[in-house]
């Protein structure tokens, strides 16, 4: 799953608009059925990070 998951991060790259991020993080130390609830997390604090 990691490496379908780069391709498809690396095919949004090229085409991502110029005020877009995009965030690729692999979790090693996770599986399946956990790795899902550290990206949601980790997307929200990328989201909704305050700047100070």
């Amino acid at each position: 799953m990691e490496r379908t998951a780069k391709q498809l991060f690396e095919k949004i790259s090229l085409s991502k608009k110029e005020n877009t991020k995009l965030y690729y993080n692999f979790f090693e130390d996770k599986n399946h059925g956990d790795a899902l609830h550290q990206a949601v997390y980790d997307a929200f604090e990328k989201i909704f990070k305050s700047v100070k």
